[in-house]
């Protein structure tokens, strides 16, 4: 997985070790996330949807290039919240659907199950979350 930061915000140095590590057994190749700021994220959310409103997560799957656009600011820089967006945003980019009533179900279990894996290395590394 690619990952370009388009803002100022850091996530403490282990983060990237607790995101891998949740996203394990995964293909995450051929997808990339970018950090965007606030501004950024309305902006796409107003071309692309005419909706006037910031955003979490965007994940665009087009052709062959799987996009997850994950806003740290609209997220008050919680890196545990950051790091479910991408987990999810990720899940996106690999097909799952939380809106199809058939695919839900198993995008939350590996949510979760990704989840719980990112906190435990979390924990392990900064203390409880």
């Amino acid at each position: 997985m690619k990952r370009l930061n388009l803002t100022s915000w850091k996530p403490k140095r282990g983060f990237w070790v607790c995101i891998n590590e949740a996203l394990k057994g995964l293909d995450t190749r051929g997808i990339t996330l970018v950090f965007v700021d606030l501004e950024y994220i309305k902006r796409v959310k107003r071309e692309i949807f005419g909706v006037e409103e910031g955003a979490d997560v965007l994940t665009f799957v087009y052709d062959k290039v799987r996009e997850v656009l994950v806003c740290p600011e609209f997220l008050k820089f919680d890196e545990v919240e950051v790091a479910r967006r991408i987990i999810h945003g990720v899940l996106h980019a690999l097909g799952y659907d939380h809106k199809i009533e058939s695919k839900a179900g198993k995008m939350e279990e590996m949510e979760n199950f990704a989840m719980e894996i990112f906190k435990r290395c979390y924990n392990t590394r900064y203390g409880k979350v």
